[in-house]
């Protein structure tokens, strides 16, 4: 190898122009290969040939071995034994009639698994910066999800079969109930259906069907994964220790409300004849700032000190009942202002936007009947006189009034309900009065609709002010 360098350097010298005797060393000075001509080259190839090899040095190889897959069930299943807090709301709202993502249902069980997962797999739509990248990547190494599939397609809105299957991956198949009806062979998550029936996470709509291509709603969900975890809420813990955590959208009466807190709050359990018992729990705070929230034709109030939806309780003029829920205290009346609301307005509204379209029902949609006029200053009126025009479609102002007082109170306005006069020839009359900002301002549903079938609908008594007296109310 040396001969091989000092000939290249030799070379070299020679092409450049320089000199160097001590490179020509065991074949003559450089001024003796000047001279001789092929001196050099006959001598030292005649050295090459006679040369020994030498190989270069090799790394050892190691032969591949592929890396076999966990078996889900297992080297990894989902961990039963600590119930941590494996879904989550946001902005005080939990949504329990969304539908979920295939993202969303990869995280939930991600967040459950009791074990490592090797990656396996890859998705054209995965990159690994995505808050669920992991999940997606360990739910198809594991054939839970789109294993043989290019793309994880995470913001797809994933089927009940679907999600039933990817939890049924977890545990032993079982057959030993029958089918559900909507479910026919060749369905691709047939056996999975039919293990999730034989294990009791599933039971099916009151039809009996499973309805296994219909989206999965949040709540659904969460009610067939802690069945198939064997997690329950803990009612009387949970009512005892009320507040625990607020979902504006998920009141205590709500179907799935036990299975909710038991997803979404990490807590400590112990177990005794086959039932848990919660012993301890994280707090979460929900995020909500203190006042009064509507939600599906529902009044409530948030307490900060307290933490969640008063319940049992009286806020100023407002009365709460067991559910969170305002209440006139009168159950029938509750019932029919509770439909009016949500035929009226609906959550994408302001506030102020459904206060004007309840004054607008409450104008438009009765006629007037002549009766008895009311003492000045006459109180306790207004729960009778709503119900009676509700229920027949006429009244007189006392009973525009009394409607529409219940409607705005049922927004969370401290509405008040006047009896007293108004004209300069002065008549006995009814109205609703309701401050903002300090200044207090007439409703007049009754005066309004009269003038308009007079054919006078420039006449306005919505946020009324009477600022030159023209109108005379007196209370």
């Amino acid at each position: 190898m040396s001969k091989r360098i000092l000939a290249l350097a030799l070379i070299l010298a020679v092409l450049t122009g320089v000199a160097s005797p001590a490179l020509a060393t065991g074949y003559g000075t450089y001024e003796d290969w000047l001279a001789s001509g092929t001196y050099f080259f006959d001598h030292y190839l005649e050295d090459l040939e006679n040369e020994p090899s030498v190989e270069e040095p090799t790394e050892p190889e190691i032969p591949w071995e592929p890396v076999e897959p966990p078996v889900v069930g297992e080297d990894i299943s989902l961990n039963t034994d600590d119930h941590v807090a494996y879904i989550s709301g946001s902005a005080g709202k939990f949504n329990p009639t969304g539908t979920v993502s295939r993202a969303e249902a990869a995280q939930m069980l991600y967040s459950l698994l009791d074990g490592t997962c090797p990656i396996l797999v890859s998705y054209t739509d995965v990159t690994g910066s995505e808050w669920y990248a992991n999940a997606a990547w360990a739910m198809g190494s594991l054939g839970v999800m789109r294993a043989n599939d290019a793309a994880f397609a995470p913001s797809e809105k994933i089927t009940r079969g679907e999600f039933i299957a990817a939890v049924a991956a977890f545990f032993p198949l079982r057959d030993d109930r029958p089918q559900f009806y909507d479910v026919k062979e060749g369905h691709p998550y047939y056996d999975a259906l039919r293990s999730a029936r034989s294990w009791g996470w599933v039971t099916g709509f009151a039809d009996g069907g499973c309805r296994p291509d219909q989206t999965i709603t949040r709540a659904e969900a969460v009610v067939i994964l802690n069945r198939a975890l064997g997690r329950t809420g803990d009612q009387a813990y949970l009512d005892n220790a009320y507040p625990i955590l607020t979902f504006l959208d998920v009141p205590a009466g709500h179907w799935a409300y036990y299975d909710i807190m038991e997803a979404a709050i990490t807590h400590e359990y112990s177990e005794g004849w086959g039932q848990e018992s919660w012993t301890s729990h994280v707090h979460k705070d929900s995020g909500l700032a203190q006042g009064f929230y509507s939600m599906n034709g529902w009044l409530y109030y948030y307490s900060s000190s307290v933490g969640a939806f008063v319940r049992n309780t009286t806020v100023g003029s407002f009365t709460f009942d067991g559910q969170g829920h305002y209440t006139t205290g009168n159950s029938e009346l509750d019932a029919k202002i509770h439909n009016i609301v949500l035929a009226k307005t609906n959550d994408t509204m302001t506030r102020e936007q459904k206060l004007r379209a309840l004054y607008v029902y409450t104008r438009d949609s009765f006629k007037y009947l002549r009766r008895a006029p009311y003492a000045f200053g006459a109180t306790g009126w207004w729960e009778q006189d709503a119900l009676n025009m509700l229920n027949t479609g006429y009244g007189n102002c006392y009973s525009y009034a009394s409607v529409f007082y219940y409607c705005a109170r049922w927004l969370g306005y401290d509405a008040k309900i006047y009896s007293g006069r108004v004209g300069h020839n002065p008549s006995p009359h009814g109205w609703v009065e309701i401050n903002f900002d300090g200044v207090n301002y007439i409703f007049d549903t009754e005066l309004e609709m009269a003038k308009h079938r007079q054919g006078l609908t420039y006449i306005n008594f919505y946020k009324f002010r009477d600022y030159n007296n023209t109108w005379n109310y007196v209370r």
